[in-house]
This record gives structure tokens, C-alpha cells and sequence, in this order.
């Protein structure tokens, strides 16, 4: 028998605990009425900052409850902009927003109930123009702070696999590279796309230079389970482990029509 927790998620949010969206504390969806009354909410020219534990983590605020069917998606801010202080002055602005650092979010229609599933959003215009910022999405937003990473001078927490997780968080940029990519092989032979959701394992995010830690957007690249593990000699070789043959094997029984079709030279290696 499954179980949701929808219920509990809201509770928790309600109460102000931390909500947890994939590892570690980097990618963290807030209650900004409830953190700006803490004291945690710093507004500045280049984005909204909650500063948590000592730490301070720039973001983005959103509305919790759009009318999406009748008004499309919300935009979302950056500057406490004209637009926010309307809100304010008029009352609809406290307990209305969540705070979040992530490149895509996840909505539900206040009317019908729509979950609206890995969406990003554009910034509200007021911002862009009380900003220097020159994005225009929550993937921008999310691009602009990793472009800006120095990673000769920047501490890192590694998970057990050489990952970084923390100041950036590798699975957080992972999901939004193949989302951009829309799930499609970048490698020159190949250019199979995964549609179906249960599928989207067999699309990895590979770092062409071999540095775990290097995840600058040129650096990185969309590569199919079979490319994947016969990119280099170092690749084969990691890729003789179990799991990751049978991983293989599976994407290879269930899309072999398509590659032959597409002419992936790896397939009968």
C-alpha cells in the first residue's frame, strides 16, 4: 500500500522546518513571511537572501497559491520591487510567498488543484529593472550563481562518490542540466532522447574534463548510459560494475531499434 503525505509536507512548511528538495541544505524551499519575521530575510539588489545557521543562502521568492488557470504562471522576484510593495501596502503580500534556490519549482493551482510539475518561472519585470541582473528565468537564476563560483578558492563537501553537495550541489545541477537538454544525448553518434519519465536514468550528466568538481556549464555534457560508459578508457573500466552493466543492458533491450536508427557506433561493442 503507498502512502502521500501531502498533508504533512504542509505542516511542515507551516511550522517553518527546513524542506529538504534532493541532498543537502543547498536547495531549500522556505516560508518567507515566517523567515522575514525571524529576522532571516535580507533583500538586496541581486537577489533575496536567507541567512541560516550562520550561513547565507541568495534566492528567489515566488506566490504559494497562483491562479494559474486564469492567469498563467507567477513571475518570480529578486528586489523587494514596486510590484511586492503594492502587495504589501494592500495586504495580500504576508504569508503568501515561499523563498526557494532552485532552478525549477513545483506549483499547485489555487483554483483546480493542477500540480504543475518542474516549471520555471520568469522574473517579474519591476525586478529586471530595479536589478543589473540580466537573466530572465528561476534556470537563469540558478546559472548565474554557479557561473560565478571560483572553484580555486572555493571549499567543497563531497559526498562518497567525489560529488560536491556543498556549496553547490551536484544532483541539483545533474536535474537541471538534463532538463535543459530536455533528455536528449549530446554525444555526435547518438542524439537519442528519453521521453519517458521512468526512463530519464539512462540520460547522465558527464564532465569533460574528468573534475567532479568542475560543474561550470561548458564543462558538462548529456550523454545516453551507452555513451556514457565508453566515452574514455577511464569510463569503461568504472563502467564494468555491475550495476552499471545491467543498467546498460536494460536502456540497450528497450531502445535498440532506435539506436541502430540513429547509428550509435557503441552499440554492438
Amino acid at each position: 500500500m503507498l502512502y502521500k503525505f501531502d498533508k504533512l509536507s504542509s505542516k511542515l512548511d507551516e511550522l517553518g522546518y527546513i524542506k529538504i528538495i534532493g541532498n543537502g541544505l543547498n536547495k531549500m524551499r522556505r516560508d518567507l513571511t515566517k523567515e522575514a519575521n525571524a529576522g532571516n530575510i535580507e533583500y538586496r539588489n541581486d537577489g533575496i537572501y536567507l541567512l541560516l545557521d550562520g550561513k547565507e543562502y541568495k534566492g528567489y521568492m515566488y506566490h504559494k497559491h497562483p491562479n494559474i488557470s486564469r492567469f498563467g504562471l507567477p513571475k518570480f522576484h529578486i528586489t523587494n520591487c514596486q510590484a511586492v510593495q503594492d502587495q504589501k501596502e494592500s495586504g495580500r503580500f504576508d504569508d503568501n510567498y515561499f523563498w526557494q534556490n532552485t532552478p525549477i519549482v513545483t506549483l499547485e493551482d489555487r483554483i483546480t488543484h493542477q500540480m504543475h510539475e518542474d516549471v520555471e518561472l520568469h522574473l517579474c519585470n519591476f525586478c529586471r529593472n530595479e536589478s543589473e541582473e540580466t537573466y530572465a528565468t528561476t534556470s537563469g537564476f540558478f546559472e548565474s550563481i554557479h557561473e560565478k563560483m571560483n572553484e580555486e578558492t572555493m571549499e567543497y563537501e563531497l559526498d562518497i562518490y567525489g560529488y560536491p553537495i556543498s556549496p553547490i550541489n551536484w544532483y541539483d545541477i545533474s536535474k537541471h542540466y538534463r532538463f535543459v537538454k530536455n533528455y536528449t544525448c549530446e554525444h555526435q553518434s547518438c542524439g537519442i532522447q528519453i521521453t519517458d519519465a521512468l526512463d530519464k536514468r539512462f540520460i547522465h550528466v558527464h564532465h569533460k574534463d574528468g573534475n567532479k568538481i568542475n560543474c561550470r556549464i561548458d564543462n558538462l555534457e548529456c550523454l545516453c548510459v551507452l555513451c556514457h560508459a565508453n566515452v574514455d578508457e577511464h569510463h569503461l573500466e568504472n563502467f564494468q560494475k555491475e550495476r552499471l552493466k545491467l543498467e546498460i543492458k536494460a536502456f540497450i533491450q528497450k531502445y535498440e531499434t532506435q539506436l541502430k536508427a540513429l547509428g550509435n557506433i557503441f552499440l554492438n561493442r
